[in-house]
């Protein structure tokens, strides 16, 4: 891992900089001469060396992403066929490469698109890699790479679009082109295909707090917030908003994903009482409660409290 010192504001350099994380590996690479032709115009000849494919998680802090340099993964298979070295940019405001220490409108104020393509043009133009040679691999001496899946998808096309010539080429993976704020069919395959038991007993406290929401008893939620250990949020909205974690979870799981995963403990918690799964239809309402808000206060808060859902939100 390594740091580069990014701009905060690209469109006022005075304000200084930030440092924003890097992992970086040369295992693949190997170095070529690159003529610079009179004749063509001073453009350098890219046949030779090979390409940096540079990709950045986006919207997450990129700390379990190390393998995306590594042949497992669609960048690292070109790094390998290509002879190339692979970087894995951390998103500004994600993580620890964050240009100011909260998370408000102000600092947000330069967490747009457009600063986000300024971030990898800067990067591109002008990190010094610890690989040899790192300070002779900038895009107008070997070809750069962009890759990206989801939003870093999309932002491999708009970065296309905003900065030609800056990347040799881009790959995109189902970038995504359209927001949806109310997209309740992303949750449809998850209730349709989590454990049974754990999809009713969440159903069955979901439509309980609908009901004690909507009645605007404030003592009443008070105490349901507290059950969570989250009766510390001012907006109800926010602690509602909160519970969707635990199934956003599911977006995780791969197929070799062992029952350890953060989403199986959540179903394991609510459902394992004394030992013994609940049936199909769950354990119901009382237990359900009791044991999810039992799963955040010994074990889930830390995880999204780094809040990269605010960052995202404020993006899309």
């Amino acid at each position: 891992m390594y740091y580069f010192d990014q701009l905060i504001d690209h469109k006022n350099p005075s304000l200084g900089t930030f440092k924003q994380r890097y992992f970086h590996t040369w295992e693949y690479y190997k170095p070529g001469e690159v003529a610079i032709s009179s004749v063509a115009g001073g453009q350098p000849n890219l046949s030779e060396g090979g390409p940096i494919i540079l990709s950045t998680p986006g919207e997450v802090p990129f700390d379990f992403f190390f393998s995306y340099l590594t042949n497992a993964t669609i960048m690292g298979t070109i790094a390998q066929e290509t002879n190339g070295a692979t970087i894995i940019l951390e998103h500004r405001f994600y993580g620890e490469s964050n240009p100011y220490p909260d998370l408000s409108i102000e600092s947000f104020r330069v967490h747009t698109i457009q600063q986000a393509i300024e971030d990898l043009e800067y990067f591109a133009n002008n990190v010094v890699l610890a690989m040899p040679g790192g300070d002779q691999v900038a895009p107008h001496q070997v070809p750069w790479i962009y890759a990206g899946g989801s939003y870093a998808g999309a932002l491999a096309s708009w970065t296309m679009v905003s900065k030609p010539g800056l990347f040799h080429a881009a790959y995109s993976s189902s970038g995504v082109v359209q927001a949806i704020v109310d997209f309740w069919e992303y949750f449809e395959p998850i209730r349709e295909n989590m454990p049974k038991n754990c999809s009713s007993d969440v159903q069955t406290v979901l439509n309980h707090l609908d009901k004690v929401f909507s009645a605007g008893n404030t003592t009443a939620i008070q105490e349901v917030q507290k059950t969570f250990g989250l009766q510390a949020l001012k907006n109800p909205i926010d602690f509602l908003s909160a519970l969707r974690n635990n199934l956003w979870d599911w977006q995780r799981l791969q197929p070799n994903t062992g029952s350890l995963s953060i989403f199986h403990r959540f179903c394991d918690q609510i459902e394992m009482k004394s030992g013994v799964p609940g049936p199909e239809e769950g354990w119901g309402l009382d237990h359900a409660l009791v044991a999810w808000g039992k799963f955040w206060r010994r074990e889930y808060y830390p995880y999204p409290v780094n809040n990269n859902a605010r960052s995202w939100f404020w993006i899309v």
